[in-house]
Parts: C-alpha cells; structure tokens; sequence
C-alpha cells in the first residue's frame, strides 16, 4: 500500500511492524502527532503472532524492581522504560484503550482472555489506523538531512521525511517472519556499534537423543537447569522442561541458549525437591511397590524407567530387592541428568535474539541515540534480551511508550 501524502514531512516514522512498531504506533496515535508506520513484509505483526505458541504471553506484571533482574545484564539499562510505564499501566492501556480483556497465570505472566495473539494484533492496527500503517515497504537507508531532520528512503527510490525515526525492526530471529538484521544494517550505517548476534529462547538439539529412551512431547515441570564454567556454575534456570523430537526445549533450557554453543553441558536436576531421605523413606514405606513407581511420584514413569534402565536394573524389581548401590546412580542420574549439545542453537527458530545495537550508545532514559539526534530505538534491535514469561514483550512495549514521550516534537 502507498500514500499519496509521502511527501510530507511527518513528526515521526517509525520502521517495523512488529509488537514494538504497533505499540509505538498507538502511543503516537494517542499523542497526537503526525507518523507512517512502515512495515517490509505484507503483513503486520508477524511474529508477535507466534508469541506463547499463538496465546501471545504480552505481558509480565511484576513490579518494574522485580522485572529488572530479569534482563541478564541490562537491568539498568531497560529500569527507566519500565518504571515510566510500569507493566500495570500496559495492562490498562491494553484492556482500557485497545479494548482486549486480559488473563493472568502463575508468575504473573499475563494473556488475552481469548488466549488468541490474532486479538492483540487486530485490536492495535484497528486503534492505529490503517491509513497511518505501509506494508511493502522495504526500507534501504536512513539518512541525515541538513536541516536536521531525517530521511527514510526505500529500494523502489521513494523517500519520506521525518522529524524524528524509531528503529524497531527487530533483530534476526525468525527471519521469515520479516526480523532479517535489517536494524542492524541500518544502524551500523549510521555509525553504531553492534554487538555479537546469537540465539536466545531457542530449543536445543541434543546429542544421542535416540539412545534416551523417552516420548517426544513429555514434559517435566520444575526442572533446574545448570551450565558450568569449569567446576563454576556459569547460569542456572528453573521452570519446564520438554522433550522434543531432536533435544530439549521449555523454559528451563531455553534461557540458556544465549549461552550455548555445540558441545555445551547442560546438567539437569530433574526433581529438585528430591533428597536420598525422602527416596528412601518413599521405599521403606511401599516395600511391594515397584521402583518405578515409586520414582513415578517424583519424575514422568516414562523417564523412570529410563533411568532404572541405565544401571541396568530390572524395571519390575520392587523396592523391597532394590540395592543401596542401584538406588544411589538413580538418584544421581535424577539429580545430575547431563546431556551435550549437538549443535549451537539456531537463531533462525529461536524467539528472542541477543545481542545487537550496543545499549551504551543510546540514551536509557529517553530511547534516544546519543549519536544521531531524532533517531530511537526500541525492541530486539537492541542487544538487551530477557528471560522467557513475556518479559521481552513488557520491555519493548515500555521502550516504545519511553521513546514516543521523548521524541523531538
């Protein structure tokens, strides 16, 4: 779609449709200033679409003091966008404004009622306005105007001029979904620096996944997750683990991709509440009943048998005939699960990217580069990641209100 008002100068421009461009766009809308939207794929919201496996996790709702431990080593960085729109008022805006009634489920993760992430992305390009939204339209550069203001020009050659511009073109996961670095080109273009560009929240591939004889599809709540640095714990996470078809995903191995690399350890403890008391005691008190199922009140039966099978102990034996010996490898293989990746995680399915534009180049209290003037940034484009709990969508939604209040108007 083209506009025939192109032509003008507009207060702002912003390049990228996706959750961080839509907000931006909605705070522009309500604010009342002049801007296009300008999306390079046919459609909006692409990824933002994928979010929580389509129920579109939007929001966390903890305190910003809470959230900003949840930003790796960005904490400080992304603090002032969180507290100047806490994810209380996104949560108000969302059901007041965009008129989507919200849920919340366990660690303050919050949803659309309908669980649909198409409600979300219906409700912000029905609030912004199809006449300020451009789909189609690849951008090529952004360039500085003597006049101090800047220009946005596209691959067909057309240009817009605009006061300010907001960067939100996201980073390079999921490519398909229209997130292919063209942030990073533009930016680094423009004399920023770039920082090292990996998967983050991605499924691993795992090596000898055939050999570990559990169904694709199980999933083990509560798992904690360990990688070490020699006999250091490097990064250590707690939540759900799923077994898939290749490896591993869930949130508990997820959050570490960002720091995983072919050939990387990850050492699982399967059921963190279990001690060799509490196993033993389970024994003593079904001496008939079967190890496995015993071991089934603490881990899927499935992986029970798994791990009775390792030391190569009969699957029916009952607790009664199990050896002290037997029982401790099995408690050792359920506390200290270890498998090696196979190879690095993949950027290309991974939903979140780390890295990016260098946070120490841009203003945390405004959005604002501090090398060229009028240019903001907001979303993955920036190297500031987040854990998995609709942390990520929390910190671009508050970057995006952050950087809107901030323009140069």
């Amino acid at each position: 779609m083209r506009d025939e008002k192109l032509n003008q100068t507009f207060d702002l421009g912003i390049i990228g449709g996706g959750a961080a461009g839509l907000f931006a766009a909605c705070f522009a809308k309500k604010r009342g200033i002049s801007f296009k939207l300008f999306e390079k794929t046919l459609s909006f919201g692409n990824k933002l679409l994928l979010t929580g496996g389509g129920r579109c996790n939007i929001l966390n709702l903890k305190t910003p003091g809470e959230l900003k431990s949840c930003y790796h080593d960005k904490g400080n960085f992304i603090y002032p966008a969180l507290a100047g729109f806490p994810a209380s008022d996104a949560y108000v805006f969302i059901e007041k404004e965009l008129g989507v009634k919200l849920t919340e489920e366990e660690n303050n993760r919050i949803f659309p009622a309908s669980f649909k992430s198409r409600d979300i992305l219906d409700a912000l390009i029905s609030y912004i306005g199809e006449e300020n939204m451009i789909s189609g339209f690849d951008v090529s550069s952004i360039d500085c105007l003597s006049d101090g203001t800047l220009e946005i020009k596209i691959r067909s050659g057309e240009r817009v001029t605009c006061r300010n511009v907001l960067l939100a073109a996201g980073g390079m996961s999921y490519p398909q979904t229209g997130s292919a670095g063209d942030s990073y080109r533009m930016a680094g273009s423009l004399g920023h620096s770039l920082t090292e560009t990996r998967a983050a929240l991605a499924p691993v591939k795992i090596e000898d996944r055939g050999k570990i004889k559990v169904p694709a599809g199980l999933t083990i709540k509560d798992v904690a997750a360990r990688i070490f640095e020699g006999d250091k714990i490097m990064r250590e996470t707690r939540g759900d683990l799923l077994f898939t078809h290749e490896g591993l995903s869930g949130p508990a191995v997820m959050e570490l991709a960002r720091d995983l690399k072919k050939g990387s350890v990850i050492r699982i403890d399967l059921a963190p509440g279990l001690t060799d008391e509490i196993l033993r005691s389970a024994m003593e008190e079904h001496p008939s009943k079967k190890f496995v199922n015993v071991l089934s009140g603490f881990i899927p039966l499935s992986l029970a048998e798994y791990i009775v099978s390792i030391p190569g102990a009969d699957p029916g034996m009952s607790c009664a005939k199990v050896t002290k010996d037997i029982r401790k490898e099995c408690l050792a293989l359920i506390k200290e699960f270890k498998v090696t990746l196979a190879s690095g995680p993949d950027i290309k399915i991974a939903y979140v990217t780390a890295g990016g534009v260098d946070t120490a180049e841009v203003n945390r209290k405004t959005m604002e580069s501090r090398l060229v003037k009028g240019l903001f940034f907001a979303g993955e484009v920036l190297d500031c990641d987040g854990i998995s709990g609709g942390y990520n969508l929390t910190a671009c939604i508050a970057q995006a209100k952050l950087a809107i209040d901030s323009l140069r108007i």
